[in-house]
């Protein structure tokens, strides 16, 4: 079973990139690494809030993501091994990658510095303390 839910930055009615698109992207483009915290681009056997859906995607793998400095969003739902794989290994490769370990770096000192500003607003306004 393979469902592409969306692969690609398409219009409402366009169908979504082919896997194989989104393996060159995986190739030439920085992951997000806000999708650490959703499940790590990578979920096996995630459970579903309907329980049809549990039942439909029973043993499937949930592959889902966006880029850094690129909109192609991507979720895919399977339960074939090799392109779960083959994903996989791109997206953990992905992550090796300097470039991605600097992404991630860039995130983390925004939110330090929109929780600064948000702590900083507050003190202002006597909502805490300095």
């Amino acid at each position: 079973m393979l469902e592409i839910i969306s692969n690609g930055s398409k219009w409402a009615g366009q169908q979504p990139d082919s896997i194989d698109v989104l393996v060159e992207t995986l190739k030439q483009y920085t992951l997000d690494p806000t999708f650490e915290e959703y499940g790590n681009f990578v979920c096996h056997n995630p459970h579903w809030i309907k329980k049809e859906s549990n039942e439909i995607y029973k043993g499937c793998t949930k592959i889902h993501g966006n880029f850094y400095t690129l909109s192609h969003v991507f979720d895919i739902i399977t339960d074939d091994k090799e392109i779960i794989v083959q994903l996989e290994t791109l997206i953990r490769n992905n992550q090796q990658t300097e470039a991605y370990k600097q992404a991630k770096i860039e995130l983390e000192e925004r939110e330090k510095r929109k929780q600064e500003e948000l702590r900083t607003r507050y003190i202002k306004k006597g909502i805490a303390t300095a």
